[in-house]
Formats: C-alpha cells, sequence, structure tokens
C-alpha cells in the first residue's frame, strides 16, 4: 500500500504546482512557492536529467526516491501526471519511465478494500481525483458498507468507468 500512497503524493504535489515559471515571467504572487527543479538525492544514471526536468517542476524530483512501485504503477503516475497537467514529450515518457523503474522499484499495489480504504488511497490506487475520493469516503460513511465494487455506482460524482477500468484495483471485505 506504499506504493499506492505515494503515487497519490506525487500525483496531489502536481496539482499544487502547474509550471515552473519562466525567467522572464513576473515574480509569483505572494505566497506561491515555484520550485526550480533539481536532482539532488536522485541516483545518476540514463534519463536522470529529463526525469528531472519532467518532474521537478512541479515537485521535488528527489521525493520519488522515497516511492517503490512496479513499472506498470510508474506508468500510471506519470499518465496521471500528464493527466493533471505535466509536460512530458511523448519522446520522454520511456525515458522517464525507465529511469523511474530502474531507479525506484516495487512490489505491485494491493487491492483497495473500498469498505476501509482513506481517501487517499483512492486517488493513488483507485485513480480517482480528490473530489471523487472525497464523495466514496463521504457516502460510505453516510450509508455504510459497499456488498460490491458496483454499488460504487451509487456515488454521485463520481466517474464509474475509472472504477471499471481498474475493477482489478478494488476488493469488498464485509
Amino acid at each position: 500500500m506504499t506504493g499506492a500512497l505515494v503515487a497519490v503524493w506525487l500525483a496531489s504535489t502536481v496539482a499544487m504546482s502547474a509550471r515552473q515559471a519562466p525567467a522572464s515571467a513576473q515574480p509569483p504572487a505572494p505566497g506561491v512557492v515555484m520550485l526550480v527543479p533539481s536532482g539532488e538525492g536522485l541516483p545518476d544514471g540514463p534519463g536522470k536529467d529529463v526525469t528531472v526536468r519532467s518532474c521537478g517542476t512541479c515537485h521535488e524530483a528527489r521525493r520519488a526516491a522515497s516511492a517503490r512501485l512496479t513499472r506498470a504503477g510508474w506508468a500510471a503516475v506519470i499518465d496521471s501526471m500528464m493527466g493533471r497537467g505535466a509536460i512530458i514529450a511523448p519522446d520522454q515518457v520511456p525515458v522517464v519511465l525507465d529511469y523511474l523503474s530502474t531507479h525506484f522499484l516495487g512490489e505491485a499495489a494491493q487491492p483497495l478494500n473500498i469498505n476501509t480504504a482513506p481517501q487517499i488511497d483512492f486517488e493513488s490506487g483507485g485513480g480517482l481525483l480528490r473530489r471523487e475520493a472525497a464523495a466514496v469516503v463521504r457516502y460510505r460513511e453516510k450509508y455504510g458498507r459497499f456488498k460490491s465494487v458496483d454499488d460504487l455506482r451509487k456515488v454521485p460524482g463520481v466517474d464509474f468507468r475509472k472504477i471499471d477500468a481498474r475493477r482489478s484495483a478494488f476488493i469488498v471485505v464485509l
């Protein structure tokens, strides 16, 4: 489950900052923190520079050092980050994926028990947006345990297609 939590953390950090401001841009508004890409703490190897440039403008790239995901897990994180606004050239995606899966390889994420999983796990392991994950938890707290994954169809504001596409990521333990 640790890999899933890290994936959520990585996903949430992208939402905090879209891109590094160009040198000619106006200074950020008071209270806005702009990150400068840094490869500090990352192992040297092919693709490090591309990974730092691709990931480090939105969050500290070295934080990836705490994540251990499978290659498929890293591919999902990259896809999620791009869906949230990260800009990675199509020809650089395999380079970043190779770097992350070579240096930060881990075990497959465990399936989420939809009756006990916290919101952050629905975001990372389930691929739901923050508001969708919150809606699932609120619904569960209000109406009680789910009897099947299909019960998630009842949750207002959740795109069930996402759940259906990742059905194997969810389990129900009553």
